[in-house]
């Protein structure tokens, strides 16, 4: 990790190294043709010039777009590039391609390359005029050219490296941001129906803790199990490991129903569902009885599996659980979708991400006055790796 935060800063290293290398190298060029500390001098000065402003342009990309100064610096790199040719003549070296790189690095494309490759082809007949020969004027123009690519490539790849790792920041960023919704909606929809249960369950002992001790030391133990299970369930979300079955979830749901006085009924078809269904069809129980429990009145509940015929591949298994208390839930389900409470109520657009994963499709309807449904229907495609059984999810039918 730490050489990969270290590989901008290096790449910038090698940019600058680059183009101090080629200004050494014209600076060496130059004094083998000057005669006088005068001239040498001169020349020197320039070439130092000329190597700041290029520098200037091959800074990070995010600097080069908003500095105000981009088009008079890029003049005055031109100056300091072919100005001393009036001067100097024949003798003059530079340092090659430097202004050519500059013009690909800050000029919008497709332009910078028509600019390119003009200065290339110009380099012959400038130093044809020169006096030089034909080779010699071929040879200025490829050094320009390559010197130029090689400027501009160096710099281009420093860009990309730290785009690169702006980019790996912000992935990671929002691999961490996904993690932290998966853990939150876990924690409401595979926390949320134990910890609303204990709360009834305490609330029917504060009830028959005076009238019906005995029934209260019932309930009282009903609760602790209770309590150890989201215990686990905490310890199992935060650990990232997690098994549920929608038979043994229904059989719970079912039962702690019955045990606060709402008639349950329970109805799952004879089917072995692959993992990632079932665990998807167990925390829609879950959700959809915590709900019944907590926003409605309901005093009877339907649970319902049902599957379609899988031999066209295009098979599909639905849940229904239905409940009477329908006035209560549609104010709870406009909150949910509309004003989310705090702490909390994220629970039908929870259920709603997890159907969309599987491919598939959750529903809320009512009829008449008391009758809510929630169902989602899931995709079952013909070919399906199904798991081995786990404890306690042999097909019901009650």
């Amino acid at each position: 990790m730490r050489e990969d935060g270290d590989s901008p800063r290096l790449a910038r290293v090698i940019v600058r190294l680059v183009a101090i290398g080629f200004c050494i190298a014209a600076v060496v060029a130059t004094s083998a043709n000057r005669e006088g500390v005068g001239p040498l001098a001169a020349a020197s000065a320039i070439l130092v010039t000329t190597l700041g402003l290029h520098l200037r342009h091959s800074a990070r990309v995010t600097v080069r777009r908003r500095r105000p100064w981009w088009p008079w610096s890029l003049v005055a790199h031109g100056i300091v590039t072919y100005g001393p040719y009036l001067f100097f003549q024949d003798t003059w070296v530079g340092i090659p391609g430097s202004f050519a790189a500059a013009v690909l690095l800050t000029t919008p494309l497709p332009h910078a390359w028509t600019a390119f490759g003009t200065l290339a082809v110009l380099q012959v007949p400038l130093v044809l005029a020169l006096g030089e020969t034909t080779g010699q004027a071929l040879n200025s123009a490829v050094s320009h050219a390559v010197g130029g690519l090689a400027l501009f490539g160096v710099a281009r790849l420093a860009d990309l490296t730290e785009e690169l790792q702006a980019a790996r920041a912000e992935l990671t960023q929002r691999a961490v941001d996904h993690e932290r919704l998966r853990f939150a909606r876990d924690l409401h929809d595979l926390c949320g129906y134990s910890l609303t249960a204990i709360t009834l369950q305490c609330e029917g002992i504060q009830r028959f803790v005076r009238s019906d001790g005995r029934r209260a030391e019932q309930e009282l133990v009903r609760t602790q199990a209770l309590a150890r299970q989201a215990l686990s369930e905490m310890r199992a979300v935060s650990s990232g490991y997690r098994m549920l079955s929608l038979t043994r979830e229904a059989q719970s749901a079912a039962e702690l129903l019955r045990a606060l006085g709402v008639t349950a009924d329970l109805e799952l078809a004879e089917v072995l569902l692959p993992g990632q269904i079932d665990e998807t069809l167990a925390i829609v129980v879950r959700e959809a009885v915590t709900n019944v429990l907590r926003h409605s009145k309901a005093r009877r509940c339907e649970i319902r599996l049902t599957a379609g015929d899988r031999r066209t591949g295009r098979g599909w298994v639905r849940l229904e659980v239905c409940n009477d208390g329908a006035a209560e839930a549609e104010r709870w389900e406009e909150r949910d979708a509309v004003r989310p409470r705090a702490g909390g109520g994220s629970g039908l657009r929870n259920l709603r991400e997890r159907a969309a994963e599987q491919g598939g499709l959750l529903t809320v309807e009512t009829e008449g006055k008391d009758l809510y449904r929630l169902s989602v229907t899931l995709p079952w495609p013909l070919r399906t790796v199904v798991p081995a059984p786990r404890p306690g999810t042999a097909p019901v039918r009650r």
